[in-house]
């Protein structure tokens, strides 16, 4: 049976579709933009990818998707785009209608769409514990999202209870837009510190998150690669929704300031405002507690 899968962006979404992909009776193609042909490419065979969203490039998709007569594809984009594209495609589409988006991580999402189906067979929650190598800090975002930095002295605190407690180095991670931030975060942390802000191609950084005994990352695509890795992940949360976007897994967790949301709901809408009265009382050891036993 010839089966696909449409996900564009983000790349903390492609990241998230990951256990599905390897759970469907048969392994298909994917039909992505380049962030998502490299993060894949190492993995599965079939890739198509989206040149632009222009809508020549959009109408060239639909011809060679037509051309490859899948029997099911699976829209986990669920935009206006991709059900354009699903309109014209002579197949079987599985897509998030009926499924509450709302209340429900995207994995979930992910996970309710491919059963629609009835060829996802059973998803592989083996935990391997990891070797005592090293713990990830990504303390980075985005320009766009600056609003889901914690202040520096939350990483300093992190830094001292994590270096006390395991004795570990701690990579720091992130890419070049981050590194004037990051960089000086990374000279008032505690520890053996080793920097490697813009210097990972996506490949690299997948390797670095799978071999890593413990993640700790603000809301990222970072977090949801060293989740779906199997690495036990620690997501940090204030500004954006820890229902709509939690790591992936029993060996992950979320954390919030327990007094800022003193009701333990996210925020009706994810804000770009920058609050840091949001994150003034995280507390690093909440989330240990909760994964201890993967540790």
């Amino acid at each position: 049976m010839k089966i696909a899968v449409i996900r564009f962006s983000a790349l903390g979404d492609l990241a998230s579709m990951y256990p599905i992909l390897k759970s469907l009776k048969y392994q298909p193609t994917i039909i992505t933009t380049n962030i998502g042909k490299l993060y894949y490419e190492d993995e599965f065979e079939n890739i198509i990818c989206l040149k632009s969203k222009s809508i020549v490039n959009v109408i060239k998709l639909i011809i060679k998707l037509r051309k490859e007569k899948f029997d099911a594809v699976f829209d986990f984009q669920c935009n206006d785009r991709s059900r354009f594209i699903t309109k014209f495609l002579k197949t079987k589409i599985f897509d998030n209608k009926d499924i509450d988006v709302y209340n429900n991580s995207t994995f979930d999402i992910f996970k309710s769409i491919a059963n629609k189906s009835g060829l996802l067979e059973n998803i592989n929650i083996d935990f391997n514990k990891r070797e005592k190598n090293y713990i990830v800090f990504n303390c980075g975002s985005s320009e766009k999202w600056k609003s889901k930095r914690l202040p520096t002295e939350k990483w300093i605190e992190f830094s001292k209870i994590i270096s006390s407690k395991y004795s570990l180095p701690i990579y720091l991670i992130g890419d070049k837009t981050e590194m004037e931030y990051i960089n000086n975060i990374s000279k008032k942390l505690h520890g053996n510190i080793k920097n490697l802000v813009g210097t990972t191609s996506i490949k690299e950084l997948k390797i670095i998150l799978k071999n890593a005994y413990l993640t700790i990352s603000t809301d990222s695509a970072a977090m949801h690669i060293s989740a779906v890795s199997g690495t036990p992940t620690i997501g940090i949360f204030g500004a954006t929704n820890w229902i709509r976007s939690a790591p992936y897994g029993e060996w992950s967790t979320v954390i919030y300031d327990k007094s800022f949301f003193s009701n333990n709901k996210p925020l009706k809408a994810n804000t770009m405002e920058i609050n840091d009265k949001m994150y003034y009382k995280l507390n690093i050891n909440d989330g240990l507690n909760k994964i201890n036993e993967y540790l």
